[in-house]
């Protein structure tokens, strides 16, 4: 049996002022914006098209944001009456499912940092997980880059990535903070 999509829009722009972002940008992903926004201060808004999100943007006092638009953008939203895809990119099993309700819900509920999203497609389904993990490791070398900048330095070159776990409860802001933390001063 499949799920039948419910006729709720999709915010599908995310103006994203402030977070872990170098200038003012408008994003058509989720995906792109959630490891950018969360755990951290930031000033963000969804809104269901592009002028809107434009918009926000100039009230705000940006005439010209960056654009982060990915192609078939504006059309992810399920059609009423067909199937819908469940993506969940950040939970306690990331994946695509069938149903929100007994199948979504439960990877979502009570976890820290969760990021889904519906979706009229099975691709778009997947783009969206490989937009937030694709953001979160930028999010992550960006913090690094920072931290080597200031000095610090790895006590070794061995990759460690315990930071990450397989289907556990984790912040999604505390990761960054356990990584910079295991960068060593540097001696001189």
């Amino acid at each position: 049996m499949l799920c039948k999509a419910m006729p709720r829009k999709n915010n599908e722009y995310y103006a994203v002022l402030t977070g872990r972002i170098d200038e003012p940008t408008i994003f058509s992903s989720w995906g792109d914006v959630h490891p950018r926004v969360t755990g951290c201060r930031a000033d963000h808004a969804a809104f269901e098209n592009l002028l809107e999100a434009q918009g926000f943007m100039e009230k705000k006092g940006v005439k010209q944001p960056k654009l982060v638009i990915k192609e078939g953008a504006g059309e992810t939203t399920p059609l009423l009456g067909k199937e819908a895809f469940y993506a969940v990119a950040n939970g306690r099993n990331p994946g695509i499912y069938p149903y929100y309700h007994g199948k979504t819900k439960p990877e979502v509920d009570r976890f820290r940092g969760a990021c889904h999203k519906h979706f009229r497609t099975h691709s778009q389904a997947e783009a969206f997980i490989e937009d937030w993990k694709n953001s979160y490791a930028d999010v992550c070398r960006r913090e690094i880059k920072a931290k080597l900048d200031q000095g610090f330095r790895p006590p070794n070159m061995k990759l460690r990535f315990d930071i990450l776990q397989a289907n556990a409860e984790y912040d999604i802001s505390e990761d960054i903070t356990k990584m910079t933390k295991k960068l060593i001063v540097k001696s001189e």
